[in-house]
């Protein structure tokens, strides 16, 4: 899967960077005025639509224009709201926290601030969303995605708390294969939405100062996971027993299964059947119809993975054998027999003739 560009991340205004680095998180203060805050706390302000107003701009200035209103009148001082946001490359992870509010982006903000690039919404706590036809409740661990260029908007009757993907619209058309849907609610007990979740949650509440190359290897892993993740999510809504989804549904989610699951050296037809609550045979027939044999696809899918790191500059310092683990081959001899198979040369060929003259 093609990396998104650099250069696909939409501006957000005077707090947005390089990519290089974690920006920091802002909370409002009594005066109105945003400061850093290390972690997120009540924040003392008189009456409730100014606190909002404030929690806005901080929106307006990190991400993108958005309306917010306040549900009810809150107490005196007793706002809380938060805006934390990361850039990994050209993936953004914002962690976005208020009292009852509803959010919006309306075709005036859209046609005034426009934008082009998707949000893939993670609910922390339950809230609904109206996006086009759809009017959903998310539950906790639910997701739905949205379009910068499309209206939407979100309420929560009780605290509001999303983490929220930023990625290149372009180039999450280009890896799904299609305009992914908008609207539908992606259900909690999606397996791959829960890696996703997982990841995500480690990411905003893990420790800051990484390495450039490091962020840039971390929103990687979180696109794939989210192109992956919208490629398998069901048309329904909700996620059915293996029995309820059709072959070609089967294999899509099977594939991106072994894609997730490449380390483990016991991957295998028999791994699938019991992850999908399925027979081998079955798993067998999947495979098949797409024009491959389970284990054929395995291996092959960690030839190419392997070839890839292979290929890395950055990943030079590890030897084959490490790269033969670290795709589920325990024994380099195999990873090397299949590459000359697949590719006509060697693992350690390969290499030399791919970074010669590269920098070291």
């Amino acid at each position: 899967m093609t990396r998104p560009r650099g250069n696909d991340t939409p501006q957000r205004g005077p707090l947005a960077d390089s990519g290089s680095r974690a920006a920091p998180r802002h909370r409002i203060g009594p005066d109105g005025r945003r400061r850093s805050a290390a972690r997120p706390a009540p924040v003392h302000r008189p009456g409730s639509a100014p606190d909002v107003d404030a929690w806005r701009d901080v929106l307006r200035d990190t991400i993108f224009q958005l309306d917010a209103t306040p549900l009810r009148p809150a107490a005196p001082s007793s706002y809380t709201g938060w805006v934390d946001i990361h850039h990994f490359g050209a993936v953004s992870i914002s962690d976005v926290a208020s009292d009852p509010v509803r959010v919006a982006r309306t075709p005036r903000l859209i046609r005034r601030n426009p934008v082009d690039f998707y949000l893939l919404l993670l609910a922390v706590r339950p809230s609904q969303a109206a996006i086009g036809t759809h009017h959903n409740r998310l539950r906790q661990g639910d997701a739905v995605l949205v379009d910068s260029t499309q209206p939407y908007s979100l309420t929560a009757d009780a605290f509001a708390h999303y983490l929220s993907i930023h990625v290149p619209r372009a180039a999450v058309r280009r890896d799904v294969g299609s305009p992914p849907a908008l609207g539908r609610i992606i259900p909690a007990e999606d397996p791959t939405l829960r890696v996703l979740n997982a990841v995500v949650t480690e990411l905003v509440r893990g420790p800051r100062g990484r390495p450039p190359e490091t962020l840039a290897d971390l929103g990687h892993t979180v696109y794939e996971l989210l192109v992956s993740t919208l490629r398998t999510a069901p048309e329904t809504g909700t996620w059915g027993s293996g029995a309820q989804l059709s072959r070609r549904a089967q294999l899509v989610r099977m594939r991106e299964f072994v894609r997730i699951h490449l380390a483990d050296p016991d991957l295998s037809p028999r791994t699938l059947a019991a992850a999908f609550g399925v027979s081998t045979r079955y798993v067998d027939l999947v495979f098949r119809d797409g024009g491959s044999s389970p284990a054929g696809f395995i291996r092959d899918t960690r030839l190419d993975e392997a070839r890839r790191r292979l290929a890395d500059p950055r990943q030079r310092h590890h030897s084959v054998t490490s790269v033969a683990w670290s795709v589920g081959f325990t024994d380099p001899g195999v990873l090397t027999r299949g590459f000359r198979r697949r590719y006509g040369t060697t693992p350690g060929e390969y290499r030399r003739e791919t970074l010669a003259g590269t920098a070291e």
